[in-house]
């Protein structure tokens, strides 16, 4: 047998998206189909990102995109386990926007309830996820209002606080494309996290006047490669 040709995702998705151009959002099965394909599309094309440590700043746009269709899709009981599903993955693929990240976890959380009254039963998700956005809530308000030593930590690896603040989400995205420009044809190897992390700090604090602390400074003595 031959090679299996390796889809383009990027390549589908623009397809996808020029399907739904001035598409009318109503109950139709078609267009309900195409507008899902789009979301669909934008999971595996930020999946893709994270996979290949490149583009990851294109996530928030494709999560924004996707919540968009991902809202009108909600009012469509057939679509509601792909979407709660959809919604927990394009949830994992986006990074340093925690108040993006957590309309994600709401916009769940809704399909999640809907789920429950749909079937008349309870799901444990639901609850795990109600303590998840509370702890984005909490840390989210407490960069606000500068009290980054009171910010929670997640998992056990050390953050630097000011990931929550709206000031580091509002310009991370721009200081991404300008970290892929420098690693351009960069090895994206072992080690490849020490070099992402120095170019990281050099331009949020050149560029955009952020201080900001890589893994590795906030978690002394811990081995990364």
């Amino acid at each position: 047998m031959g090679k299996e040709k390796k889809i383009n995702i990027r390549k589908e998705l623009e397809k996808m998206r020029k399907a739904v151009k001035d598409l009318p959002r109503t109950g139709n099965g078609d267009t309900i189909e195409a507008y899902w394909n789009v979301c669909c599309g934008d999971v595996l094309l930020a999946e893709e990102n994270m996979r290949n440590q490149s583009r990851e700043w294109e996530n928030s746009s494709l999560a924004k995109e996707f919540l968009d269709i991902a809202e009108y899709l909600e009012g469509f009981d057939h679509k509601l386990d792909g979407l709660q599903a959809a919604a927990g993955r394009m949830a994992d693929a986006v990074f340093d926007h925690p108040s993006l990240k957590l309309r994600i976890f709401k916009y769940r959380l809704l399909v999640l309830r809907r789920i429950e009254c749909l079937h008349d039963c309870e799901l444990s998700t639901t609850e795990d996820l109600e303590s998840i956005i509370h702890f984005y809530e909490r840390n989210i308000e407490r960069a606000d209002n500068g009290e980054f030593d009171s910010i929670e930590q997640e998992g056990i690896l050390k953050r630097d606080p000011v990931e929550w603040s709206a000031e580091y989400e509002r310009v991370i995205d721009d200081a991404g494309r300008r970290i892929d420009e420098l690693l351009k044809g960069h090895p994206r190897g072992m080690g490849f996290c020490h070099e992402y992390w120095q170019t990281k700090e050099y331009v949020l604090r050149t560029e955009f006047g952020i201080d900001w602390r890589s893994p590795a400074a906030m978690n002394p003595g811990t081995m990364f490669d």
